[in-house]
């Protein structure tokens, strides 16, 4: 064997030859996707749906979904919103809820 033959290098391009001649790659260009083609903002259509079933399948989860998302507004409304969610998912047991998740604030 001489010195200067690299068995290695042959053996690569022998396989990229193969390989060129049992599959015609896609281009890169073709399977990058544009921002344009993302998913657009769900519609307010589409947050109803996906709310009520969730409120069907699951209240207690919905209801903590409600008072997560009316933790980040610190208004007044967002106060009474949160009580209210937890007086719909305690049941007869509201005040001492209540009492337990100001608390914990």
């Amino acid at each position: 064997m001489s010195k200067n033959k690299n068995p290695l290098k042959d053996l690569d391009l022998f396989l990229k030859q193969q390989a060129a001649s049992f599959v015609n790659p896609t281009p890169l260009s073709e399977r990058v996707v544009s921002t344009s083609s993302e998913p657009g903002p769900e519609t307010n259509d589409d947050l109803i749906t996906r709310l009520s079933g969730l409120a069907q399948h699951d209240r207690e989860k919905f209801l903590d979904l409600i008072i997560r998302a009316a933790e980040k507004d610190p208004s007044p409304g967002s106060t009474m919103l949160i009580n209210t969610a937890l007086y719909l998912k305690s049941g007869a047991n509201w005040k001492e809820a209540v009492r337990q998740y100001w608390q914990n604030k």
